[in-house]
């Protein structure tokens, strides 16, 4: 078996590219149901802060990346450390962790399933939270919670569905369409209730 000469800053660089990828794939589907084609709306930016975003913003992703990043990087040498200790011993089977660490590996077990777990949950939010919000526009459920002031100090209520840098994507009461502004020039003030 190759000895593993991957570092923690390897499994991270790789951890933000595959969350980069799924980024991507999530955006494209969760707007991809409201007819927006969410790449030819973003720049270079906002793909390469999506990740840090959905860590930020979703508490659930980011105690999974973490696990994930302990469960496959540093638990080898966790054990390591604290295998002689009653605590460790108590809560884990030392020989059968013995084992399991004693010649590393290039890429950990574990991985594919962490990266399956991880994919399941970004593209499961994007693909549910997508088709709730279609059904939800199609059949005029939303709440006109949001208010929009655009530069000629007019205001809409709207409700918003997301927005990057650059832009603000929205419906507007009683239409069944979305809605793409720009943001710079167009859009003095945005108001989201966070209700």
């Amino acid at each position: 078996m190759a000895k593993s000469e991957l570092k923690i800053q390897d499994y991270l660089s790789f951890g933000y590219l595959y969350l980069l990828i799924l980024g991507i794939v999530r955006d494209s589907m969760y707007y991809g149901f409201m007819g927006i084609n969410i790449i030819r709306y973003s720049d270079v930016m906002d793909v390469m802060l999506s990740p840090i975003a959905y860590l930020s913003q979703e508490y659930i992703i980011f105690l999974v990346f973490l696990f994930a990043t302990y469960w496959v990087a540093i638990q080898p040498s966790f054990h390591k450390k604290h295998r002689e200790k009653k605590w460790y011993q108590r809560f884990f089977n030392v020989e059968k962790r013995d084992e399991k660490y004693k010649e590393p590996r290039l890429i950990p077990l574990e991985l594919p399933v962490v990266a399956l777990m991880i994919a399941s949950l970004l593209l499961g939010t994007g693909l549910g939270r997508g088709i709730k919000t279609a059904d939800r526009i199609a059949s005029n459920e939303l709440e006109m919670k949001d208010e929009i002031t655009f530069m000629d100090d007019s205001s809409e209520k709207v409700y918003i569905i997301g927005q990057n840098t650059s832009f603000l994507f929205y419906v507007k009461e009683g239409e069944k369409e979305t809605s793409v502004s720009p943001i710079n020039g167009t859009i003095k003030r945005i108001k989201k209730n966070q209700k």
